[in-house]
């Protein structure tokens, strides 16, 4: 999922998911062979289930058009479409300004504008360490890749075409298809320390983005899309935008015309059916908070995703969840994420409390790398990393130094004192109070997108 790069932090609705009660989502579990996000029986009557369902189906358009216009800068500024901006630091406590941030990549991002015609990206071949470009379109499907597992390191001239371009692209251009004319790129490369920021910049550095041929103004947005709720007339006017910038009914445009009853794909809504979305909006937000959380999937304290993340299909609920609280996520086939706020007893974790966690001999089942990382939570529902004697934010199969059991298992002591002892070196320090934890694989092994690879409890230690 997107980290370090969504400068609008969602307050107003992450604020009553962090809140919410979890009280019994850790009781024991039989087999977890095929989680997924659990579709609740509201009791509503027609008419709110048509605009509930209307409503999983536009909210993804919603928060892409609000993303693209706060980051692309694409609402009465379209200059910033079609160009790239990179980070290229690695992200510490002083990192404020954006939510749950990693520190094991840099990123390059570009929002793409197609109504004139493609957008070459220029991909560096990188042979020696992880890389992933991600296409997703404006329902938040990744529809192409460019990197490590896609194409086996290599890079190279890519034309990102929307669906009403047929032209031909120049000898030794690949052209990439998206079925919507506003496309978010989203690179990653893969950092092994501080010392190896400059070589991982001087990568990034080479990831662009340019307009083939005569230069054009790309168009920017005349519905402006806010952060938290918005009203409805407000809502329906992005998301129809969204729909009407992408013409040709290909992908999941096609679907609109289902919801055209509750204003999707429509013209300007009645009063009554304004009335109805207004009615609904605070349930189906509350839904989303609470699906977010995945409170089914939770297996030794851990929260595992629900499959289908980062190429939808027509599952509309797990899309709207996703692009809540972690739009760009990326496919199973290229990263995993797991999360956990409480220990394997269904406790709190919290600083105070010394855990150790077990990593079996193997490590987690990734074939590029694993990271476990540590979260300050904060009041409005951000989450920071953490201060520490160290400067160590995170750990994983790259951090040097670390001392592995004699069968070859880790062993993490986490906590907010420093321990003593021979395990000293695998501290990786928590904040004094509540803490959250987030475990990133990256090109996960079969058995761990398959969830036969559990992932280990926090176990408490003596103090």
């Amino acid at each position: 999922m997107i980290e370090g790069i969504d400068k609008m932090a969602r307050r107003e609705l992450l604020m009553a998911a962090a809140a919410l009660p979890l009280a019994g989502a850790f009781a024991a579990r039989g087999a977890f062979a095929s989680p997924r996000v659990p579709e609740p029986s509201p009791g509503l009557d027609a008419d709110e289930a048509a605009i509930r369902a209307a409503f999983f189906y536009g909210f993804p358009l919603y928060e892409f058009a609000r993303v693209e216009q706060t980051l692309g800068q694409g609402m009465g500024r379209a200059s910033g479409l079609n160009t790239v901006t990179r980070r290229a630091q690695l992200s510490g406590p002083e990192s404020r300004n954006v939510t749950a941030p990693n520190n094991d990549t840099v990123y390059a991002s570009s929002f793409l504008e197609l109504s004139g015609g493609p957008v070459e990206v220029s991909v560096p071949t990188i042979p020696d360490r992880y890389f992933s470009i991600a296409f997703m379109d404006a329902f938040t499907d990744n529809f192409a890749y460019v990197g490590t597992r896609a194409t086996k390191g290599r890079g190279g001239r890519f034309w990102i075409a929307g669906p009403q371009w047929r032209g031909r692209a120049p000898s030794g251009v690949r052209v990439l298809r998206s079925s919507t004319n506003d496309v978010w790129m989203l690179g990653r490369i893969l950092v092994e320390g501080p010392g190896d920021l400059p070589a991982a910049a001087a990568l990034l550095e080479q990831v662009r983005v340019s307009v083939p041929g005569a230069p054009r103004e790309p168009r920017g947005y005349t519905a402006r899309a806010t952060t938290g709720i918005p009203d409805p007339a407000n809502f329906l006017a992005v998301v129809n935008e969204v729909l009407r910038r992408s013409p040709g009914g290909l992908g999941q445009t096609a679907r609109a015309a289902r919801f055209r009853s509750q204003g999707i794909g429509a013209d300007k809504p009645s009063p009554e059916l304004l009335a109805r979305w207004a009615a609904f909006f605070p349930k189906g937000y509350q839904e989303l908070r609470e699906g977010f959380l995945f409170r089914d999937l939770v297996v030794g304290g851990w929260t595992y995703q629900a499959r289908g993340v980062g190429d939808f299909g027509s599952n509309d609920r797990l899309r709207a969840l996703v692009a809540l609280g972690g739009i760009a996520a990326l496919s199973e086939k290229e990263a995993m994420y797991f999360h956990a706020n409480f220990d394997g007893a269904g406790q709190q974790l919290t600083g105070a409390t010394p855990y150790r966690w077990r990593v079996p001999p193997g490590g987690v089942p990734a074939r590029a790398f694993w990271s476990l990382t540590m979260y300050d939570p904060q009041p409005d529902g951000r989450y920071f990393l953490v201060e520490n004697p160290l400067n160590r934010y995170s750990i994983g199969d790259r951090t040097p130094g670390l001392v592995y059991e004699p069968d070859g298992s880790l062993i993490v002591p986490i906590q907010h004192e420093r321990p003593e002892g021979r395990l000293a070196p695998n501290w990786l320090p928590a904040p004094k109070g509540p803490m959250r934890l987030a475990l990133r694989a990256y090109l996960p092994k079969p058995e761990l997108q398959a969830r036969k690879w559990r992932v280990p409890p926090l176990e408490q230690a003596a103090p």
